[in-house]
């Protein structure tokens, strides 16, 4: 009987795992070499903001800004995997941030947007995977689901 118990723990820990790697690869997450709360982790902030300056047609910002959009999806990602929940606030706040100023730069440049519309759809249901990491209505469960209702608006406002 225990038996049986633990390979159905292992049978349902592997379509975990699997769903997760899979939506990974589904949205082309960057790994991330330097993590939020990492000490090294403000210096890359500090370069990513000079980059932004250096993005100077709306072609390059769009990109770059779609780029920073999965690092901070992947960031979000990081941090809720590993627990880390002194980081859960500040990760949604910049990835809310990021889809902000890209549906913002895609409306005032007058780009197409059905793109991105699609994208911000499957980062919904991936954020809802991240956001049932943590108990129904908890503060940090409300944090991610602020983050897929931001998608949600600015999706709206981009259709």
């Amino acid at each position: 009987m225990i038996f049986k118990i633990i390979v159905l723990f292992f049978i349902m820990m592997s379509f975990v795992i699997s769903g997760t790697a899979y939506a990974t690869q589904e949205l082309n997450l960057p790994d991330i070499k330097i993590t939020p709360g990492s000490f090294y982790y403000s210096f890359k902030r500090i370069w990513e903001k000079g980059w932004e300056k250096l993005q100077f047609n709306s072609t390059s910002k769009i990109a770059f800004y779609e780029s920073q959009l999965k690092t901070r999806l992947a960031e979000l990602n990081y941090v809720v995997e590993k627990k880390l929940l002194s980081e859960v606030q500040k990760s949604t706040e910049r990835f809310a941030y990021t889809a902000g100023i890209l549906a913002e730069t895609l409306v005032k440049e007058n780009k197409d947007q059905e793109k991105t519309v699609e994208e911000f759809r499957k980062i919904q249901i991936y954020l809802e995977k991240l956001r049932d990491q943590y108990p129904a209505n908890s503060s940090f469960w409300m944090l991610v689901q602020h983050d897929i209702n931001t998608l949600g608006i600015l999706s709206e406002k981009l259709k």
